[in-house]
């Protein structure tokens, strides 16, 4: 930075320490750039949003892995029916036989993989013919008791793990995407920030600038005076002055303005309600300068490479690719297999037939196909088209993405570079405006020059000093654009995701 310059910072900071008045009686808090980071992190609207984000995809994640969860069933059932008797012995029979059941399973099932599912299951019956014993009907109580291992599974139709782990996948794709956009966000929010604070230090140091031009044009008007008073000057000489120093007080009413609403600018992106006495923020820190080196062709490959909202949209290709396998599943038709085995037992006591169970005496078995076919299929064909084209506009959109952050990139590089150009040169500048004032003010003092030329220089100087901080400030934000477009913002500034 500048002698100008930083005698600019100096005068401002030191004018809020001693008590200097300004054409503001608002209190100023200086801040640093590390300072609003931190601040923006801890306490941003959009960056809160994100770990909503975030916790909204683990939790829809952990949903997609209940689906292969082992799901445990039970069961208890007691019903009473009314049958006409079957066998009479001796009239009269009764009209109608009363049968009381009570039935328990219990059992255990999981989904495959593959895209069946297997049950296996327990069950145990006990059975009661409500008559009296001299009745002359046949009745008593009997346990039936059953293990069977069922297994059933799609054969065309939603066969294979490609669709069954669809829902899975794509839920941990949309958690490693909100990840990235996290960080994306992220870097957008720091980037925002750091350009709102050096738009701060722009109006600070703009502010520093004003006040020390009204200084240099109240200087020449204490001068002026003396020498009107001496006899060198007519009372008409000042007029000019006085002209200067009523502009300049309104260029520093305009630019402490300025100064606040870039303060509301900051406090935005705190997540801090604007309040009407909330105090001026101003920056503490002044914008590095030197010169710059920039590869353009690195920096577009490694933005190419690590721009997370570019990962971000190449999951979605991802994410569209699934839909696509997932619609082609259901165009073929539906073929399923189920089958069941197991040992059944049928006994008065219920341990007999729990012991016939288990001895695998008695075998049941079943098996059977299901097929379905929809004539024309319509819905199904429907579904593939709308998911080729949906992974028709991912393509578009991450080929489209992928030439704006090339050319956001280049855009970037080349305002770095021409920045440094513009500070090198203005740093000459203002050093021979400063050369030309006092030139003039000497010329001035031996009465070869007016008021006028003294306040042109003056001007003159101020105008390259506000040139000299606008290509810094630039040179500054366009660094911090660059960085967030190739995620190297967090790591530049210290701010790390775990702390989002």
């Amino acid at each position: 930075m500048n002698s100008a310059l930083c005698i600019g910072v100096a005068f401002v900071l030191a004018s809020y320490a001693w008590g200097i008045p300004t054409a503001s009686a608002e209190e100023t808090k200086p801040l640093s750039v590390a300072q609003a980071i931190e601040r923006a992190v801890a306490n941003n609207v959009d960056l809160r949003h994100e770990r909503v984000a975030v916790a909204q995809a683990a939790a829809r994640q952990l949903a997609a892995e209940g689906q292969f969860d082992v799901v445990l069933d039970a069961g208890l059932d007691l019903r009473r029916d009314l049958s006409p008797p079957l066998l009479c012995l001796l009239p009269p029979c009764p009209d109608l036989t009363k049968t009381t059941t009570t039935a328990a399973k219990l059992g255990l099932a999981r989904s495959l993989e593959s895209g069946g599912a297997l049950r296996l299951a327990g069950q145990a019956n006990r059975t009661t013919s409500d008559l009296p014993a001299d009745s002359g009907l046949l009745f008593g109580t009997y346990y039936t008791s059953g293990l069977a291992l069922t297994f059933s599974h799609p054969l065309l139709r939603g066969f294979g793990t490609e669709v069954t782990l669809a829902n899975l996948r794509k839920a941990r794709i949309q958690q490693d995407a909100a990840q990235l956009g996290r960080q994306m966000r992220a870097c957008n929010v720091v980037r925002d920030v750091v350009i709102a604070y050096w738009e701060l230090a722009y109006a600070t140091q703009d502010l520093a600038i004003k006040r020390a031009a009204l200084e240099l044009a109240q200087e020449q008007l204490r001068i002026t005076k003396a020498m009107i008073g001496a006899g060198r000057l007519a009372d008409s000489d000042a007029a000019s002055v006085e002209r200067a120093i009523a502009q300049r007080q309104e260029d520093l009413a305009t630019g402490e303005q300025i100064l606040f609403f870039r303060s509301l600018d900051l406090q935005r992106l705190f997540g801090v309600p604007a309040e009407v006495n909330v105090p001026l923020l101003a920056a503490a820190d002044v914008p590095a300068t030197g010169a710059p080196s920039v590869d353009e062709a690195a920096e577009v490959s490694r933005a190419l490479e690590a721009n997370p909202q570019l990962r971000a949209l190449a999951l979605g290709l991802r994410l569209s690719q699934a839909d696509l396998a997932t619609a082609r599943s259901t165009l073929r038709p539906r073929l399923d297999f189920t089958g069941s085995v197991g040992p059944a037992g049928f006994k008065p006591g219920l341990g007999d037939s729990v012991k016939q169970t288990a001895g695998f005496s008695a075998l049941a078995w079943s098996a059977g196909l299901a097929f379905e076919l929809p004539v024309e299929n319509r819905t199904a064909r429907g579904q593939l088209r709308v998911a080729e084209e949906d992974l028709n506009l991912a393509r578009l959109s991450a080929e489209d993405f992928t030439l704006q952050l090339r050319d956001l990139v280049l855009r970037a590089a080349r305002s770095i570079r021409t920045a440094g150009l513009r500070v090198a040169l203005g740093q000459r500048e203002v050093e021979f405006a400063r050369q030309n004032l006092e030139a003039e003010r000497a010329r001035f003092q031996a009465g070869r020059a007016t008021n006028n030329d003294v306040l042109l220089r003056q001007q003159e100087l101020k105008d390259a000093e506000t040139r000299l901080l606008r290509a810094t400030v630039d040179q500054s934000e366009s660094e911090a654009t660059l960085s967030a477009a190739t995620a190297e913002i967090l790591d530049r500034y210290g701010v790390a995701l775990k702390g989002l």
